[in-house]
């Protein structure tokens, strides 16, 4: 879009799109010749029944077209088209047809015309905010301000002027069009009523343009006497307490009312003014037909006007006006979409300078990394390095240490070209990093920082970046995954993940298969006391009531556990198997427990959310309900009282809520309610659950779930780990452990970063780093929260993997493991200045 996106509307439209307006402006033309059509059935109509009998048997053409001058000009009339000739029978048909059919027509030829222009306010939407979007990422930097600014206004600004922009070319030339037209044809009838027309409607733009300039001031007014009403009421609060001390009361009441008035007579004079400008465009816009009308019946005395060309004539002179008033309103709305272009013109043009000035240069595959003089501020953290002055050759690796990891990630930042240096100059290979290309910078200095999560699935975070080819992705992902340590997650989002057995049925197979593998290889190792097993007649101690109760996973939404406990049908099998009292008491006795418990916790807490069995906006309910029972009130909210009660008791896991609520006689009657529910389940609802087969997949279940056939024993200690590690072993020797993190890595990811930990989103980040294989890594958040072992095998995995490449290291502290073989250089911040501490290290130590 050039070095500054187009200002006027109506170019930007047309260099948008000029075909679209071709096609646009042929409609429109074909448009006119329809009005024109319009206008001589009129005529003729009206002529053919103010005629008398005989005018409809008089011989004529259908849709003759033909000047008349004056006749001292050219004595005959010119014929523009013949027209054809039919009966009088056959001319009447055709004409009352042809006037209903032109309104029909030019409809549809006005809805071609709108979806052109839909099309042309989309491309140029898409346009101006490309424009937006590569001035953004383009720019070296940017501050919130400029970014904001620039967001704002390509975002909601564009968005709301949408319309009007892709019809900011068509409607005027539609409108004017229109009015043309109109005016043309009343003048070409006669020249004395188009004269007239003419005069009326020029008045009436006047009239419509003052009142929309009246309009705009009016809006103005209003909300400057907004301000200062606003002022006026911010000090009558400030002298709230001296008017309460010295009973000043009268007075400033009289004082703010004066106050109010004065700042509303501007108002009031713009109101009048807009009211008087109101009154005179509609009345001078209904006078254009009615003074064609007037003049019509009074120059019919003296020249042959006959009465369908005043009809005529007059269906001209209110299109025409219509037009006025319309084109008005519309160039209000093309000036407030040009001020937007403007705007945006304006806040792009510094961002499109930098970046025409910068991001230009390519960096070298290998050089020196050359500090000189710099000092940089960073305001999100306040940290802040002065006068840093060193060299550092790459391939090599650095580590950063001290100063409370400030000093250390701000030089880190500084080095990948994260942040620019306030003053100094910082170069790799010769080229100025504020210079090169941010895209290219990315992939030669790669910057592990704070993990920014996008929208898909993990595998789509992984290789966020990454522009290698698709046949080396997979590998490339594989590597840096294991570098990362990220293996174990995406192994344990694969056991939580699912799959469809109708499009991987042999995947299913096999991992029903599995399932006895791993059942037996539990049991030879004295593991299965670890897993509870699914069971038509136990009780599985690990799952909760409602999941006894259902013995499947629910498929929708009819069977979800927020809704079970209001389900018709549960509610029968729980009535007629006498657990609905019996629930409702142990719900009463959860609610009692959980306010008990979280009495002192705030509602914000993460402690409530995570143990408590309703959320904190329910607390304030459930109390009330604990309240009503323990004195016994009755509530007209009976019904819902047990259904919500009900619904705690169904969420009752005793092996890790521990409140001591469920007896071995209420876990026959749950088995026996099991029962009945897979028994009487109807067909309706058979689709909503799919239930537990020793012999199937099931599909709606996780594959741990799957694979184990039953739940994890939480409540013993190393049972996780245990069960996982034996299962991992059994599906490595089949073959199908590759098939479960690539289920994991295909598992969606919950963008505000709910489902991982801090040290998971980084390793995330570190992948997307390693995955394009940058010439040097800077790692400023990877080590965050990892302890002691699992940061040195990190850093001993990175090592190894950026042998011959270069890496930056930030780090508290620099472990005997991380220092094997020795960093070539630890630059360690005293009192917020690095001091380089330069080593060697033979390259076939790291290898080995």
């Amino acid at each position: 879009m050039g070095a500054v996106i187009e200002r006027d509307p109506l170019r930007l439209a047309w260099k948008t799109s000029p075909a679209r307006h071709l096609a646009g402006f042929g409609l429109l033309a074909l448009a006119g010749l329809l009005i024109v059509m319009g206008f001589d059935l009129v005529r003729a109509v009206v002529d053919r029944a103010t005629g008398g009998p005989e005018a409809w048997n008089a011989p004529a053409a259908f849709l003759r077209l033909a000047l008349t001058p004056p006749a001292s000009l050219w004595p005959e009339p010119l014929v523009l088209f013949p027209g054809f000739s039919l009966s009088p029978q056959a001319f009447a048909l055709a004409s009352v047809a042809g006037i209903l059919l032109v309104p029909v027509l030019i409809g549809l030829i006005l809805i071609g015309i709108e979806a052109l222009a839909v099309g042309i306010g989309l491309r140029m939407l898409t346009r101006a905010q490309a424009a937006a979007v590569d001035a953004i990422i383009k720019v070296p930097s940017a501050s919130r301000e400029e970014f904001d600014m620039v967001a704002a206004l390509a975002s909601r600004g564009l968005a709301r002027e949408n319309g009007v922009l892709g019809s900011s070319l068509l409607v005027p030339v539609k409108l004017g069009g229109m009015i043309g037209l109109a005016c043309t044809y009343v003048f070409v009838m006669d020249w004395h009523l188009g004269a007239a027309l003419a005069l009326v409607i020029a008045a009436g733009a006047v009239v419509s343009a003052r009142r929309s300039i009246l309009r705009f001031d009016a809006a103005t007014a209003r909300n400057r006497e907004g301000e200062e009403a606003g002022d006026v009421f911010q000090e009558l609060e400030q002298r709230i307490p001296a008017l309460r001390a010295h009973g000043t009361a009268p007075f400033e009441r009289d004082r703010v009312r004066a106050a109010l008035l004065q700042s509303h007579r501007p108002v009031m004079g713009y109101e009048y003014r807009l009211a008087l400008a109101e009154a005179g465009s509609a009345a001078v816009l209904m006078i254009a037909p009615l003074a064609v009308l007037a003049l019509g019946a009074w120059f019919a005395q003296e020249r042959p006007l006959s009465a369908g060309t005043v009809a005529a004539c007059v269906l001209a002179a209110a299109l025409a006006a219509y037009g006025t008033r319309e084109v008005v309103q519309w160039h209000r709305l093309v000036l407030r979409a040009r001020a937007l272009l403007i705007d945006l013109g304006k806040s792009l043009a510094p961002l499109k300078l930098r970046a025409a000035v910068k991001g230009k240069a390519s960096l070298p595959e290998s050089g020196a990394l050359v500090a000189e003089g710099v000092s940089a501020y960073d305001p999100a953290s306040g940290a802040r390095v002065a006068a840093v002055n060193l060299t550092l050759a790459f391939p090599s690796h650095v580590a950063l240490v001290g100063d409370g990891d400030a000093g250390p990630r701000l030089l880190a930042a500084l080095m990948s070209g994260q942040l620019p240096p306030s003053i100094g100059r910082l170069s790799y290979g010769g080229v100025d990093l504020s210079a090169a290309d941010p895209v290219e910078r990315s992939q030669r200095i790669a910057f592990a920082g704070s993990a920014v999560l996008i929208e898909g699935s993990l595998r789509d975070n992984l290789l966020y970046g990454c522009t290698a080819p698709a046949s080396e992705r997979d590998h490339r992902l594989s590597e840096a995954i294991a570098v990362a340590g990220l293996d174990r997650l995406t192994h344990a989002r694969g056991l939580s993940g699912t799959i469809d057995p109708g499009r991987e049925p042999k995947l299913a197979e096999a991992l029903v298969e599995a399932r006895r593998m791993v059942q037996a290889a539990l049991a030879a190792e004295g593991l299965d006391r670890f897993v509870d097993p699914f069971s038509a007649t136990r009780y599985n101690r690990y799952a909760t009531i409602g999941e006894n109760l259902l013995f499947g996973k629910p498929i929708g939404d009819a069977f979800q556990e927020e809704r079970l406990s209001g389900h018709p049908f549960v509610r029968a099998i729980l009535e007629a198997n006498e657990l609905t009292k019996p629930l409702a008491r142990m719900g009463l006795s959860i609610a009692t427990s959980m306010i008990e418990i979280f009495s002192d916790i705030p509602d914000g807490s993460p402690l409530f959310d995570r143990f408590s069995f309703f959320s904190a906006a329910d607390r304030p309910y459930f109390q009330d309900l604990v309240d009503r029972k323990n004195e016994q009130r009755r509530s007209d909210q009976t019904a819902r009282d047990q259904e919500r009660l009900i619904g705690l008791a169904l969420r009752y896991n005793e092996s890790r809520h521990r409140l001591g609520l469920l007896e071995e006689g209420l876990e026959e009657r749950i088995l026996v309610a099991r029962a009945d529910f897979a028994r009487m389940l109807p067909l309706s609802l058979k689709s909503s659950i799919e239930f537990y087969d020793e012999a199937r997949f099931c599909a709606a279940a996780s594959i741990q779930d799957n694979l184990l056939f039953g739940r994890i024993a939480a409540d013993q200690a190393g049972a996780l780990e245990a069960v996982q590690e034996v299962t991992r072993r059994v599906l490595t020797q089949r073959g199908l452990d590759s098939e479960v993190s690539r289920i994991g890595l295909d598992t969606p990811i919950d963008p505000q970063g709910d489902d991982l930990t801090l040290t998971e989103a980084a390793a995330v980040d570190l992948v997307r780093c390693l995955v394009r294989r940058p010439s040097i890594l800077v790692v400023q958040r990877a080590l965050d929260g990892l302890p002691g072992p699992a940061a040195d095998r990190l850093v001993m995995n990175l090592r190894r993997a950026l042998v011959g490449r270069g890496l930056i290291l930030v780090t508290p502290e620099i472990s005997p493991a991380m220092d094997q073989p020795p960093f070539d250089a630890v630059i360690r911040f005293e009192r917020g200045e690095p001091v380089v501490d330069r080593r060697t290290r033979p390259l076939a130590a790291l290898r080995a």
